[in-house]
C-alpha cells in the first residue's frame, strides 16, 4: 500500500504513463481526499535542469494578469501594510511587479535564479515576520504537501498561504492537460476535498475562489476571499491609491546598498 502524504488513506493506481518521453511513471489518487500524485518521481533532478519549463508558454501572462488580482486581494485581506513572501518565485517578475504596485514583497525560490527582483530575497532577520506567503504555481511540483506549506510557514513566520491551483474534479483523466508529463514537473494534483484536508492537517481554515485558494490561521468570514477575488477589478484602482509605487525607493535603496560596500 502507498499512503497519501495528506490524509495517510489508501491510494490507487489511476494511470501508467511517460514522463519526459522516457521515464514510466504510475500515477496514483487517495480514495479519501483524492490527492493524486505520481508515485516516486525519481527524475526530477533531470526535469529541473532548467527551473522553468519550455512549454510554460504563459509564464509572463501569468504574472501580469496576477499582479492587479494579488494587490487588490491581498491588501483587502490583510490592509496595506503587509509584508510577503513569494515562495518558488521564479525569475522573480511576480515579485518585481507587486512592488512596483506598491506591496512590501519578497522573493523566495531555493531552485531559481532571481532576475528581476534582486536585492529583494527574503531574509527573516532583517524583515521580520510575514504577513502571508504566495505560491504560484508551486503547489503542483512539491512531493509533500503537508511538509512544503508548513515550511513556508515556519521560515517566514506567516500564518496564511495564498496560492494558485487547478482542481481536477476527483475523475483521473490520463488527458488532462495540466499533467504536463513532456516537462515532468508536476507531480501533484488536487481536487477541493484534497485542500480542505490539507488545511485540516494544518490546523488552517481553507477559502476557495476558482483557481486562487486561501489557506490561513485568521479568522476571515465566509465568502469574504472569494468576494475580494470576484470584485478585484473593481477595487483594484481603490486599492492602488493607498500604495505608493516601490520602484524609485527599491532603485534608492539599492544604491544607497552599493555605495555603502564600496
Amino acid at each position: 500500500m502507498v499512503p497519501c502524504k495528506i490524509c495517510g488513506g489508501e491510494s490507487r493506481i489511476t494511470h501508467r504513463g511517460t514522463v519526459l518521453g522516457r521515464h514510466q511513471a504510475t500515477y496514483r489518487m487517495c480514495v479519501e481526499c483524492s490527492y493524486w500524485f505520481i508515485d516516486q518521481p525519481h527524475w526530477l533532478e533531470e526535469a529541473y535542469s532548467e527551473a522553468i519549463a519550455a512549454i510554460d508558454t504563459g509564464v509572463a501572462q501569468r504574472n501580469l494578469r496576477l499582479s492587479p488580482l494579488l494587490t487588490s486581494v491581498l491588501v483587502g485581506m490583510f490592509g496595506p501594510d503587509g509584508v510577503y513572501v513569494d515562495y518558488g518565485g521564479g525569475y522573480g517578475l511576480l515579485v518585481r511587479l507587486l512592488r512596483d504596485a506598491g506591496l512590501d514583497f519578497y522573493w523566495r525560490d531555493p531552485h531559481c535564479q532571481n532576475l528581476f527582483a534582486r536585492g529583494f530575497e527574503w531574509d527573516g532577520d532583517r524583515q521580520g515576520a510575514a504577513t502571508a506567503v504566495t505560491a504560484v504555481e508551486v503547489m503542483e511540483h512539491v512531493t509533500d504537501p503537508v511538509a512544503f506549506v508548513d515550511t513556508c510557514l515556519r521560515e517566514t513566520g506567516a500564518d496564511s498561504f495564498v496560492f494558485t491551483q487547478y482542481l481536477h474534479d476527483g475523475t483521473a483523466d490520463p488527458a488532462w492537460w495540466y499533467l504536463a508529463p513532456e516537462a515532468g514537473q508536476h507531480i501533484s494534483f488536487y481536487a477541493a476535498p484534497t485542500l480542505r484536508t490539507l488545511a485540516h492537517r494544518l490546523g488552517m481554515a481553507y477559502h476557495p475562489a476558482g483557481t486562487l485558494h486561501l489557506l490561513t490561521k485568521q479568522k476571515f468570514r465566509k465568502g469574504a476571499f472569494a468576494r475580494a477575488v470576484k470584485f478585484h477589478r473593481c477595487l483594484y484602482p481603490l486599492r492602488r491609491r493607498r500604495l505608493p509605487p516601490r520602484w524609485m525607493q527599491d532603485h534608492e535603496q539599492l544604491v544607497r546598498r552599493i555605495r555603502c560596500a564600496a
